[in-house]
Formats: C-alpha cells, sequence, structure tokens
C-alpha cells in the first residue's frame, strides 16, 4: 500500500476489504485483517467503522463486517458513518458517510494552533511547569496547561 503514502491529507478510503477483525466488528482476526490492521498502524489511519455489520451471506443469512471505511486522524472526528438499515436488493449494507461539524460540536470553539504563539507558550509553561514544582497534580498541571493555551492560542469563534 505505498500509495498511501503519497496521498495528501485528508484521506478517505473506503471499498470491500474482504477482511476480519475485531478491530471493525469481526470476531476474529483473519490474514487479510492482520495486514490491513498493520497497514494502519504504519501508516496512522484510523477505521470509521462502528462495529456493525456490513455484509450479509445470501446463502446462510451470517453477517460480518468486510466493508472498511479508513481516513486520517486530521478528519476522523468530523465523519459521521453508519450502515443503512435497507440492503436494496445487495449483500452489503449501504453505507452512509458524512463530513461536517454536528451541532454540538460546531458551538465548541476550536484552538487555532496556526496562530499560537509557541515561544510564549513554552516560556509560560517551563516557569509554572517546570522542574521546580515536581509535586504538582495531575490536576493543577491541566488547570495551569490549559490557562497557558487560553493566554497563548486563540480560538476559533462558534456559531450556534
Amino acid at each position: 500500500m505505498i500509495f498511501l503514502s503519497q496521498l495528501p491529507p485528508p484521506v478517505l478510503i473506503t471499498g470491500d476489504f474482504n477482511s476480519h477483525s475485531t478491530l471493525w466488528g469481526g470476531s476474529k482476526l483473519d490474514r487479510r485483517g492482520k495486514m490491513v490492521e498493520d497497514i494502519l498502524t504504519k501508516h496512522n489511519m484510523c477505521v470509521l467503522n462502528d462495529t456493525s455489520p456490513t455484509y450479509i451471506h445470501p446463502a446462510t443469512g451470517s453477517s460480518s463486517a468486510i466493508d472498511l471505511s479508513i481516513c486520517s486522524p486530521d478528519i476522523f472526528l468530523d465523519i459521521q458513518w453508519k450502515t443503512l438499515e435497507d440492503l436494496y436488493g445487495s449483500d452489503h449494507y449501504p453505507i452512509s458517510i458524512s463530513y461536517g461539524s454536528t451541532e454540538t460540536s460546531s458551538a465548541i470553539p476550536s484552538w487555532k494552533l496556526r496562530k499560537a504563539d509557541w515561544p510564549s507558550f513554552s516560556r509560560e509553561a517551563k516557569e509554572q511547569l517546570g522542574c521546580s514544582n515536581p509535586g504538582i497534580s495531575l490536576d493543577e498541571f491541566s488547570e495551569k496547561i490549559i490557562a497557558i493555551a487560553n493566554n497563548n492560542i486563540p480560538k476559533s469563534k462558534f456559531c450556534v
């Protein structure tokens, strides 16, 4: 899968991979599933499948998840993935993929990392979280790092 490293992000790939893995809803890991898992790990890709079956065997009626939708991590949280109930005469369930923020996530401002004042962020972090403060609790650390970020990284405005 050398082509994966040549694709510019964001990446979305879908298809009938005919592979089984517990990562995407299978009950076992087969040889193809192991190969896909290795490729996903090597190229830092995310599986969108939610473990729902994507295929129903016409003769036995057994179902499995062999159709995969994978993407780069930069769009993973913005994609909604689901299978549709009506087979429309196929043995594969149709998959609905939509891209974009949901109503709840659009109301939450996000960090504008490209506009951050990183030198100032680093300086404040060293001052407030450096080696001179070894006994700090996780809660205190989290509060301080968020405060430092709020001082140095602008956020997007949200729409309601």
